[in-house]
C-alpha cells in the first residue's frame, strides 16, 4: 500500500479518537479542578471512588474490546451480518451485566471504600460520591461499548463528535451543581456525580440514536429475537476480549494496593498522587488514539486476510505516536508547575506534585509505544500477550518494589512512584520482545 494512503487511513482514525482522548482528558481536568478547589479531602474522595468505578470499566474492556475486534475482522472480510450480531450481542451483554454490577455497588460500595483505608470526612465524601454516580454507570456502558462498534468499523467521528457533546454537558452541569448556579442549590461533591449522571444519559441517548437511526448499521434490527442474548456470540465477545479484561482489572487491583500504601502518608501525599495522575494525562490521553488505530487497523488487515499490510501499519502508527508522545511529555517535565496549577491551589499539592510529573515524563515514550504494541496484538486476535505483560508488570515490580522500597527502606512517596516508572520500561519490553519474535502468530495459526 502507498504511504500517503495508509497515512490517511492512520489519521482518519487517530485523530477523532485523540480528540476524544483529549476531551476526556479535559473534563477531567476541569471536573477536577472544580472538585479541587472544594477540599483537598473531596479530591481523596473522588480518586478513591474512582478506583471503584474505574474496575467497573476495567471488566467492560472484555465487551468493548471483543466488540471491536471481531467487529474490524467481520467488517474486513465484508461480513455485515456478522458485524451486526457482534455490535447487538455485545450491547445485551453490557446492559445485562451493568445492572447486576450497579445492585452490587450500592449494596456493598461502602465496605469497598472502608477496605481501601477510608474513614471519617474522607470516607463521608466518598460514600456520598459513589451513591450518586453509580447511576451513570448504565448510560456509560452504552456510550462504550457503542463507540468500540463504530471504531471497529473505522468509524471513530462519530464518538469523537458524541464525547463533545458528553464533555460539554458534564463541564456545564458540574459548574451549576457544584457550585449551585441559576437557581440551583450548591451540592458540592454530589454535583459532580450528579453532571457525570446528567452527561453520560445524553451521551447513550445519542449513541441509541446513530446505531439505531433511519441511517444507522443497526437500522431495524432490533426486536425481541435479535435483542436476546445469543450465547455463542456472547461466548465469542468474551473469548476475545475477557483477557484484556483482565489485564484492566490487574491495573486496577495493583492501582487499589498502591492506593492503601499512599494513604499512609497523609492526605496531602493522597491528594498529590490522585491529582498527579490526572495530570499525566495530558501525555497518553492523546496517544491513546494510536493505540486504537492499531487494533481497528490491523483487526481489519486480519480479515482480509493481509498480515504484511497489518505489520506495516505498526510500523507507521509507532513512528507518528513517538513524536505526538515527546511533544507531550516534554510539556510535562518542563511545565509541571503551571498544569498542577490548574487542577489545585493548595501548595504543597503542586510542589510534590511537580516531581511525580517529571518522573512520570521519562516513561511516556515506552507506556504509549506499548500502547500501540499491545493495540495491534489484539487487534489481530492474540489478547493473551498484553495481559501477561501486564500481569507481569505490575505483580512482579511495580507493586511488590513499591512496598519493598516504602516498607522495609522506609522511602517517602518517591518510592511509590519510581516503582511505578521503572514497571513501564519493564512492560515495554517485554511487548517489544514478543512482537519482534512471534509477530502477528495467532492470527497466522487461524490462517492456516
Amino acid at each position: 500500500m502507498d504511504k500517503k494512503v495508509m497515512r490517511g487511513k492512520i489519521f482518519a482514525m487517530v485523530w477523532p479518537a485523540a480528540i476524544e482522548s483529549i476531551l476526556e482528558m479535559t473534563v477531567g481536568f476541569v471536573a477536577t479542578a472544580m472538585v479541587g478547589h472544594i477540599s483537598i479531602t473531596a479530591i481523596g474522595a473522588v480518586g478513591l471512588t474512582n478506583r471503584i468505578t474505574q474496575m467497573v470499566w476495567a471488566l467492560y474492556n472484555s465487551i468493548t474490546t471483543g466488540a471491536t475486534i471481531l467487529v474490524a475482522q467481520r467488517y474486513g472480510s465484508q461480513d455485515m451480518d456478522g458485524v451486526k450480531k457482534a455490535a447487538m450481542q455485545a450491547l445485551m451483554v453490557g446492559i445485562a451485566g451493568i445492572l447486576v454490577i450497579c445492585v452490587i455497588i450500592m449494596i456493598a460500595g461502602k465496605y469497598f471504600l472502608i477496605g481501601l483505608g477510608a474513614k471519617g470526612q474522607l470516607l463521608g465524601d466518598a460514600i456520598i460520591y459513589l451513591n450518586t454516580i453509580v447511576y451513570s454507570l448504565p448510560a456509560m456502558v452504552i456510550v462504550l461499548v457503542s463507540g468500540s462498534i463504530m471504531r471497529g468499523m473505522g468509524n471513530a467521528k462519530t464518538p469523537m463528535n458524541i464525547a463533545l457533546i458528553i464533555n460539554s454537558v458534564n463541564i456545564l452541569s458540574g459548574y451549576t451543581f457544584i457550585y449551585g448556579k441559576v437557581g440551583i442549590p450548591a451540592f458540592g461533591i454530589k454535583g459532580a456525580a450528579m453532571a457525570a449522571i446528567v452527561a453520560q444519559s445524553v451521551g447513550a441517548v445519542l449513541d441509541i440514536f446513530v446505531l439505531f437511526g433511519r441511517d444507522g448499521i443497526m437500522c431495524g434490527y432490533i426486536n425481541l429475537e435479535n435483542a436476546r442474548i445469543r450465547f455463542k456470540e456472547a461466548y465469542d465477545i468474551l473469548r476475545i476480549g475477557i483477557p484484556t479484561a483482565m489485564e484492566s482489572v490487574f491495573w486496577q487491583l495493583a492501582h487499589i494496593v498502591l492506593t492503601t500504601i499512599v494513604i499512609g502518608f497523609g492526605d496531602v501525599v493522597l491528594a498529590t498522587h490522585q491529582l498527579g495522575i490526572q495530570a499525566e494525562s495530558i501525555s497518553y490521553m492523546p496517544a491513546q488514539g494510536f493505540g486504537i488505530a492499531s487494533t481497528a487497523l490491523v483487526g481489519q488487515c486480519v480479515g482480509a486476510g493481509d498480515l504484511k499490510k497489518a505489520k506495516e501499519y505498526v510500523k507507521e502508527i509507532s513512528f507518528w505516536s513517538g513524536i505526538v508522545t515527546l511533544f507531550c511529555a516534554g510539556f510535562l517535565f518542563f511545565c509541571p508547575q503551571l498544569v498542577m496549577g490548574i487542577l489545585t491551589n493548595q501548595k504543597e499539592v503542586i510542589t510534590l506534585g511537580c516531581k511525580y510529573l517529571r518522573l512520570m515524563a521519562l516513561a511516556q515514550l515506552p507506556q504509549n509505544l506499548s500502547g500501540v504494541i499491545n493495540g495491534a496484538l489484539r487487534g489481530s486476535g492474540d489478547t493473551k500477550a498484553p495481559m501477561l505483560v501486564a500481569g507481569t508488570g505490575l505483580w512482579a515490580v511495580r507493586v511488590p518494589l513499591a512496598f519493598l522500597l516504602t516498607k522495609v527502606f522506609g522511602t517517602d512517596i518517591m518510592g511509590v512512584w519510581f516503582a511505578m516508572t521503572l514497571d513501564l520500561f519493564v512492560r515495554f519490553g517485554l511487548s517489544l520482545f514478543r512482537y519482534r519474535k512471534f509477530g502477528f502468530a495467532v492470527a497466522a495459526s487461524n490462517e492456516a
